[in-house]
């Protein structure tokens, strides 16, 4: 084992794409074997769902969807990781939470995916692309962010870095924002609910009623939250419910976790997940090592 402390990095919804999982399902038994026990649970056919674009960007697709292929990835490198960094630290965007607490094996494949699917269905209950709109805004260079300016039916979701925030809210009064306020390059996500706001709310009350029964396993690894940046490792297992309730209409401040996160001298930070997007949130004045893990090239090595 090295002396080299890693911070695990899990993607959120929007990086899903149509061919998820192909090359794994051809190069591996067990991953076609995963895709079917999958497509059980889920009670539809989750790479034939892929290919359906209408699909493809529904939360209550999306969600099971990279889930799935994150956890293959992660069951191919976790043993590599564990055994050659001497510090792990973790955090998942949104849903990617789903993916770390996957990664530190608080719940098997099948009740994690249980979890999940719970999850994308009781935020589908306001998913509605034509009806709600988010947005990440790059922000221009010389412009600061001032959170008095959100409200009035746009919610501030994420705070990801200090140049990108994403917005969200009912599409006519988003869209009015950002008439008003020419504050960056506005960029439409593909998902079709809004997340991390308070419209969230009664879709938090239905999943922590849903999965009341999940027994988790306490971790031993360090597992930032996306709700007021709570370490899992330090929380009894019978508030991992609560806490993920919590997440489902609670802001994603990455920004700050990030960096919770560099103050724990980090080396290396891995994402883990279908494309790179966390990592390029990190601070430009990283000098560790960044790696994207999202393929069957950039594990081959493990």
């Amino acid at each position: 084992m090295s002396n080299k402390n890693l911070s695990l990095l899990f993607t959120g919804q929007g990086s899903q794409f149509s061919e998820m999982g192909i090359d794994f399902v051809n190069k591996y038994d067990w991953v076609k074997e995963r895709y079917s026990i999958s497509s059980k649970i889920l009670g539809y056919d989750l790479l034939e769902a892929q290919k359906d674009p209408k699909l493809l960007n529904l939360t209550q697709y999306s969600q099971p969807m990279i889930f799935v292929y994150s956890s293959i990835i992660i069951d191919l490198c976790r043993d590599f990781l564990q055994k050659n960094y001497s510090k792990i630290i973790m955090a998942g965007h949104s849903l990617g939470e789903y993916c770390a607490l996957y990664f530190a094996q608080t719940l098997d494949f099948e009740d994690m995916l249980e979890v999940v699917k719970c999850r994308g269905d009781s935020m589908s209950i306001v998913s509605d692309p034509d009806k709600y709109l988010m947005y990440a805004i790059l922000k221009k260079e010389d412009f600061k962010i001032d959170l008095n300016m959100f409200g009035n039916g746009v919610y501030l979701a994420n705070l990801n870095s200090d140049r990108q925030v994403v917005i969200c809210g009912l599409k006519d009064i988003v869209n009015k924002f950002k008439e008003q306020n020419p504050i960056g390059k506005y960029i439409p996500l593909n998902v079709s609910a809004p997340f991390h706001s308070d419209l969230m709310r009664d879709s938090s009350k239905i999943f922590n009623e849903k999965i009341e029964d999940i027994l988790f396993k306490k971790i031993n690894l360090d597992l930032i939250s996306n709700h007021k940046l709570i370490n899992y490792k330090n929380i009894s297992e019978k508030d991992y419910i609560n806490q993920l309730s919590l997440q489902i209409h609670s802001p994603v401040m990455w920004s700050d976790t990030i960096e919770y996160i560099l103050q724990n001298e980090i080396d290396t930070f891995i994402e883990i997940g279908p494309k790179k997007t966390l990592l390029n949130f990190l601070p430009k004045d990283f000098q560790g090592d960044k790696k994207l893990f999202s393929n069957i090239e950039d594990i081959q090595h493990v």
